[in-house]
């Protein structure tokens, strides 16, 4: 993660204290990245920081620097309405990215900040608010960066853990909506503008709308658009990368649509299975052998491999040292599946990876099949079908309020949109879970081709029906690469992955031996989430041989919440100190 922040003094007692907190804040922040060849603008009233880490990554700046200012970005960003050459990529974003109308036109996954001369301040989240952006505001401060820990110094309240989210991440395993680990510390919403004025005044407003892209319409998806507006960004992202992206390919949907897209556009790439199941690599490799002829894709530099995780690396790394890594990194705002590997700090030099992430919007989420979207219609609202799936068989009865409230706001959202049918469930899952839970966010050397906005409008836009039927994924497939249409999918069932001994000997309780002891039996602070019957249940599954992957999720949200009171409480001490020098 490319460390960015941007702060505003905006009283008496917070221009005395910036020069200490900022200080505080990027010590801490050098401890959890490399900050090392960072630039900053400071004065008495404003301070921005960008680690500017991914300059091995991209063939573009993330710190800008002219005669009106500074402009500090997560990560360069790409139009996805016109080619820009690489060449050509600075002027484009000194014009497009100051700017709302030219915000609109921007590939979603960044965030950004602009300071100008005169001491304006305006900082923005990506159109859909997949950027990891969050703020801090109170009566001295305004504060928005990627890094939790460094924001919440500026808090002029004791920093508490966000009850309210951690009780989602308990049940569903993502933060909702705009909360944080820490409840002084909030997300920045889809494609929401916070701005500090020359005198310190502050404001807010959005650039665009959720009914533009998740609004009810009756309209058949333009699917010749979204392959022209997929031809745009792998061009605009291939004329910027370093290095040929790693392009995931498995043998689902989501990947194959990401891979056509990436192919079809011309550019070099490293195209790679995961070959824990046979059934991923084996359609993978069918998929290749129809469009490679005659070593066709090695002559435009394209290359495949299959790669093996191994259980003997990340048993290098227990639980314990995953999760002192993570909360040092991302504060608990991450998916806890990230435990199941080691987690470090990020290289200095990293090929960009492009995965098929939110290939959601065209799948009958919740509702797979003609059974399952029935039974979603004949519900109050289909989202209710979100509180059947996630029911809390394992969690507290004080941690399940909250996650009902949570439903209700969903169905009141999705309402709002004018959704009453099953597509509600697909807004949701991007909106309202994927946008907090993928891990293109804790990288700024991630590149997320399927947040297209031209690609989820038509997506949004598909009926439920036409969703069983894969009908946009065939589509696509047509109109980018016509030899896979015809091509099978694989989809693991349970028992597939119950069989690989390559998914089993990678399960924590196999990788970090002991740890799952630890917490039951030694730790407390998980006791507010999950109920003892749950957990012993767990453990007994475990220790007979039949651990699962539910029983690995829920252990792994265990380990997270459990850490997390003292995290914040470490945080506070620091942030409490720093202030009392105001009192």
């Amino acid at each position: 993660m490319n460390i960015t922040l941007a702060v505003a003094a905006i009283s008496d007692r917070g221009r005395r204290l910036l020069p200490r907190v900022w200080d505080e804040a990027c010590r801490l922040g050098g401890e959890a990245y490399d900050v090392t060849n960072a630039s900053t603008e400071v004065t008495d009233r404003r301070a921005v920081l960008n680690a500017r880490a991914v300059e091995g990554t991209w063939n573009a700046p993330t710190w800008l620097h002219d005669e009106h200012g500074v402009l500090s970005l997560s990560q360069p960003p790409v139009s996805y309405t016109e080619e820009i050459p690489g060449s050509g990529w600075e002027r484009w974003a000194r014009s497009a990215l100051r700017e709302d109308r030219g915000r609109r036109t921007v590939q979603p996954g960044y965030f950004g900040a602009s300071l100008w001369d005169d001491g304006g301040l305006e900082a923005w989240n990506d159109v859909f608010g997949f950027g990891r952006a969050y703020v801090v505001q109170n009566q001295d401060f305004v504060a928005v960066g990627n890094h939790i820990g460094m924001l919440s110094l500026f808090s002029s309240r004791p920093l508490e853990v966000d009850v309210y989210g951690a009780d989602l991440l308990a049940q569903v395993g993502f933060w909702p909506e705009d909360h944080s680990p820490v409840a002084e510390v909030r997300r920045l919403g889809p494609a929401e503008v916070i701005a500090v004025g020359i005198r310190d005044e502050v404001s807010r407003r959005r650039y665009a709308s959720d009914e533009e892209f998740y609004g009810y319409r009756e309209q058949q998806p333009d699917y010749d658009a979204v392959a022209a507006s997929m031809a745009v960004l792998t061009s605009n992202i291939g004329d910027i990368a370093v290095q040929a992206p790693t392009v995931h390919l498995s043998g689902g949907q989501d990947s194959r649509v990401t891979a056509a897209a990436w192919l079809a556009g011309g550019k070099p790439a490293s195209l790679q299975t995961v070959g824990t199941l046979q059934g991923e690599v084996d359609v993978a490799e069918e998929l290749l052998a129809a469009i490679d002829r005659d070593g066709a894709l090695e002559a435009r530099g394209v290359t495949h491999r299959v790669t093996y995780p191994n259980p003997g690396r990340v048993s290098n790394f227990s639980i314990e040292d995953r999760l002192t890594k993570g909360l040092l990194l991302w504060d608990g705002d991450f998916a806890p599946g990230n435990l199941k590997a080691p987690i470090n700090r990020p290289p200095a030099r990293s090929r960009l990876t492009i995965g098929g992430a939110n290939g959601e919007v065209m799948h009958g989420i919740y509702y797979s099949t003609p059974k399952m979207l029935e039974a979603a219609r004949a519900m109050e609202h289909p989202v209710d079908r979100v509180g059947r799936a996630f029911a809390g068989k394992v969690n507290t009865p004080e941690s399940r309020v909250s996650t009902l409230q949570f439903i209700e706001n969903q169905k009141a959202f999705t309402r709002s949109l004018g959704h009453e049918d099953a597509t509600a469930l697909n807004v949701f899952q991007m909106h309202s879970k994927f946008r907090r839970w993928i891990n293109a966010q804790l990288s700024s050397a991630s590149f997320v081709l399927l947040l297209n906005p031209v690609f989820v409008r038509a997506g949004i836009d598909l009926t439920p029906e036409q969703r069983l039927d894969k009908v946009m994924q065939k589509a696509m497939s047509r109109a980018l690469i016509p030899e896979w249409e015809s091509i099978r999918y694989f989809k693991a069932s349970p028992e597939d992955s119950k069989r690989s001994g390559r998914v089993q000997g990678m399960r924590t309780w196999q990788t970090s031996p002991g740890s799952m002891e630890h917490l039951i039996h030694e730790r407390t602070a998980w006791q507010r989430w999950f109920t003892h019957d749950a957990m012993a249940d767990i453990e007994k599954a475990v220790g007979a041989g039949d651990g699962n992957a539910m029983h690995e999720s829920n252990l792994n949200k265990a380990y997270l919440l459990d850490a997390l009171p003292d995290h914040v409480g470490a945080l506070e001490r620091v942030r409490s100190q720093l202030w009392s020098a105001a009192a």
